[in-house]
């Protein structure tokens, strides 16, 4: 039987997820209107749009369970907009950027929720991580895509900004290993990896696909 601190702690961690679910739709909107400006392909702005609709499923797949373990439902918010929505249009900033979010954070994603996967036990749970790492896996796919589409106009300030890019992803994986969590086996049967298995995740996804991807992309390690 989960006790109720155990809910409320998964309720939130649910709950942090939906709310990140439902602000990646805004992300991967602007990135559509991004790709525009910047004259690429019609199938990255394609991926780009289906990456968005994908955000609103997981958003509400997240909400589900979160409320699942909650007294209350909670629900999104109004999301905060700034008057410079699109951001930089450089294509050494949107490089950068889908570096930073697409490359590093939807790879990392992936393979966080089918890490998550392996251990989880309840159905819903289950199903709803597998589309998560279906989806996620795909948007790695695509900002992998741009960036290489990027670098290929042979522009030195894009290669400049995607190499810093990569090192600052590198410099994140060297941080401490957390300590370990008491909750951590009843955390993972519910589908939510602690601090320290995240960190494990995260440091072997880099070590051995991000990495060796980005090594093949520039030709050089970052």
């Amino acid at each position: 039987m989960t006790s109720p601190a155990l809910r409320r702690r998964l309720a939130e961690l649910w709950s942090q997820d939906a709310l990140l679910e439902h602000a990646s739709i805004a992300s991967f909107s602007r990135f559509a209107l991004q790709l525009l400006a910047v004259a690429a392909p019609p199938a990255l702005v394609a991926g780009a749009h289906r990456a968005a609709l994908d955000e609103i499923e997981h958003a509400k797949l997240c909400f589900r369970l979160a409320n699942q373990y909650r007294d209350s439902p909670v629900t999104p918010g109004p999301l905060p907009m700034s008057g410079d929505v699109l951001g930089s249009l450089a294509l050494s900033d949107i490089a950068a950027a889908t570096v930073t979010e697409g490359c590093i954070g939807e790879t990392l994603g992936a393979l966080e929720a089918s890490a998550a996967l392996e251990r989880a036990e309840p159905e819903n749970v289950r199903a709803t991580l597998e589309i998560i790492a279906r989806d996620e896996s795909v948007h790695a796919e695509l900002a992998w895509s741009f960036v290489r589409w990027a670098l290929d106009r042979g522009d030195p300030e894009v290669r400049a900004k995607v190499l810093a890019a990569f090192s600052a992803g590198s410099a994140d994986r060297a941080k401490a290993e957390p300590p370990s969590d008491p909750d951590a086996h009843a955390l993972a049967i519910h589908g939510r990896l602690d601090a320290r298995a995240l960190h494990a995740v995260r440091r072997r996804a880099w070590l051995e696909v991000v990495r060796p991807a980005a090594e093949a992309l520039l030709g050089e390690s970052p």
